[in-house]
């Protein structure tokens, strides 16, 4: 029965508060539009945040090109390391690259001259850059274009365009060509570059192919990759010493960079061998990468006669002699040095190893002439080098000849083969007798992070495994910045409206209460207590602020459907970039509407807790003392 009275004593309250408002309609009326005056500017605040501010962040903030993680030098990756980066949960994406020198073709839209050179990129399935910036991964047999690409072409979507893939063989020219269907173009923001973006399989085929190999997937010809040789410099040696024009062009543009002379005591020490105190010395070599057989040649043709003697010159390579099971016999440090055409006798040449009847690799002896005190046993001997990640073992022959020095020889071009093995993947094969090159991993990689948030973790992952890499860190953070800076603008913003929607409402109750002392005390005198009457102004309070949320959510609906509609054809120059279709410029959630709505009751409720303790503090008297 309390309960039952209860509750009906507080419908009476609640009756009366509704009725008061209704008799003074007017005032009730000013109190709703003072609420939805505040209310209304709010709502359109955070429908921009929650519209287009918030598709621009998030625009901005998922932008692959922020999220992009690339490494600065080459190193040979494995399948295996690929894998086992495809399973970190902060890796949205990542594709292999070849080599950065393999990856260039020339290509004309099909029936159409001229042509341009572009960079071949690679891409696989759930590519952010291209799905994310206009255009779908391509299918075997399509590509997609960057802007500039396909407008340097003049290529649509659905034009076929002719591929070509270009190398030397001997004195000659040879192509590789393919067909690809334009299956989409990149918006400007993806990428500035003339690029063409294929599956992975097309690239590997477009290296192989400038490798000189063949690859018959796509009728294109070729041989065995063979390894080639690479040198750190040549040892020049001659009767008269050059002056400091034909020093100078010895290495200019010929693929060395510096020139120094050298005595014997300097020669033994860089070389390991010596020549006639009667020759003069020089050493011709390079800086930064090694030089090929061309390099040799321009300085042959530049020293053609001057009765010159020029020994091919690699930095000593450590290397392990091992017998057929492969255990270790002596550790040595390999250099190269041929007599062959070079008058051993006429310059003094010592040591002068003789390589004849040593077995041989493609017309290259496989021999190796060892320094004194390392005992070899009578069996097949094998010399193994270590790579970055592999290792490169082969047979070869011991000469009778040993050498005083430290290091062990081999015939300069077996030399010049193991100095190209710091830079390419090679092994020996058997059954040909040859070196080749091989792929065993891939030079680089296409890696985005899942967010910008994660780019950061990445990076310092690839620091730890002494992997440099390039990031866009610092326009990260001015995102990232930009984002807290603009949510606090809203929150201060908010906290202002308000703040002065809850001081208007607490005055206004607190006034209507103070002008109500007589009506309230005869309440109290008629039988209601002060708890049950606190709920009045509270009532009223949350009736005001409801009318007030539904007038500002009718103002906001027009005036969001204004926005969208005038201010949509400004938004590409206001932001930079152009706003996706079916986003709405302003838009407010059905959730956030919802929470709107029941923030606004709860703050109505609170700020006409003021009225409610002074209406608890009226006395039953004050209506008598009034009669």
């Amino acid at each position: 029965m309390r309960r039952s009275s209860g509750s009906t004593i507080g419908g009476i309250v609640f009756k009366l508060s509704l009725k008061d408002l209704k008799h003074e309609w007017i005032l009730t009326l000013c109190l709703i539009m003072a609420i939805s005056a505040v209310l209304s500017p709010l709502l359109l605040l955070f429908g921009l945040k929650f519209g287009i501010i918030a598709w621009a962040r998030d625009y901005l903030t998922q932008d692959p090109r922020y999220r992009e993680i690339r490494p600065l030098t080459s190193k040979s990756f494995a399948p295996e390391w690929f894998e086992e980066m495809e399973q970190r949960e902060d890796v949205a994406f990542i594709v292999p690259m070849t080599r950065q020198i393999s990856a260039t073709v020339k290509a004309n839209v099909k029936g159409k001259t001229g042509s341009e050179q572009f960079n071949v990129i690679p891409t696989r399935p759930g590519d952010p850059l291209l799905l994310e910036n206009g255009a779908a991964v391509p299918e075997p047999g399509e590509c997609v274009l960057t802007k500039f690409a396909a407008e340097a072409l003049g290529a649509a979507v659905g034009d076929v365009i002719e591929a070509s893939a270009g190398r030397i063989v001997g004195s000659r020219y040879e192509y590789g060509t393919l067909e690809m269907r334009v299956a989409g173009i990149l918006s400007l923001r993806a990428s500035e570059l003339k690029s063409v973006y294929v599956q992975l399989d097309i690239l590997e085929a477009i290296e192989q192919y400038k490798d000189g190999q063949a690859v018959p997937e796509l009728g294109w010809s070729g041989s065995t990759p063979k390894a080639y040789p690479l040198y750190d410099g040549l040892i020049i040696a001659m009767r008269a010493p050059l002056s400091k024009v034909e020093e100078y062009s010895l290495f200019n543009r010929t693929g060395f960079t510096k020139i120094e002379t050298l005595d014997n005591a300097e020669l033994k020490a860089r070389a390991g061998f010596t020549v006639s105190s009667e020759m003069t010395v020089y050493r011709l070599y390079t800086q930064t990468k090694p030089a090929g057989e061309e390099s040799i040649r321009n300085v042959e043709n530049r020293l053609r006669g001057e009765n010159a003697v020029i020994f091919p010159w690699i930095a000593p390579i450590g290397a392990e002699l091992t017998d057929g099971a492969g255990n270790r016999i002596s550790e040595i440090f390999l250099q190269g040095l041929s007599t062959a055409g070079k008058r051993p006798h006429a310059v003094g040449l010592s040591p002068a190893p003789d390589w004849k009847g040593a077995d041989a690799s493609d017309g290259m002896p496989l021999a190796v002439m060892l320094p004194e005190g390392i005992d070899v046993p009578d069996e097949e001997v094998f010399i193994r080098v270590a790579g970055e990640e592999n290792l490169l073992t082969f047979p070869v022959s011991i000469l009778p000849q040993r050498t005083d020095a430290e290091i062990a020889f081999v015939p300069e071009r077996l030399a010049g083969i193991l100095r190209l093995f710091g830079t390419r993947n090679i092994r020996y094969d058997e059954t040909i007798g040859e070196f080749v090159l091989f792929r065993k991993g891939y030079a680089g990689f296409r890696l985005y992070a899942r967010s910008i948030f994660d780019v950061d973790p990445l990076r310092r992952f690839f620091d730890a495994q002494a992997l440099p890499v390039h990031t866009e860190i610092n326009e990260i953070r001015k995102v990232i910045e930009l984002d807290r800076g603009m949510t606090l603008i809203f929150w201060l913003l908010a906290l202002v409206g308000i703040a002065g929607s809850v001081a208007s409402l607490v005055a206004s109750l607190y006034a209507s209460v103070e002008r109500k002392k007589r009506e309230m005390s005869v309440l109290r005198l008629i039988g209601l207590s002060g708890p049950k009457l606190f709920r009045f102004p509270i009532y009223q309070g949350m009736l005001i602020g409801t009318g007030g949320f539904l007038a500002s959510l009718v103002l906001f609906s027009i005036f969001s459907r204004m926005i969208n509609s005038w201010f949509r054809p400004y938004v590409d120059k206001l932001l930079g970039f152009p706003m996706e279709a079916g986003v709405n410029f302003c838009r407010l959630p059905l959730l956030h509407m919802s929470i709107a709505l029941m923030g606004t009751i709860a703050i109505s409720a609170l700020a006409a807790m003021i009225a409610a303790m002074r209406v608890t503090r009226i006395e039953p008297a004050e209506a008598l003392r009034d009669e």
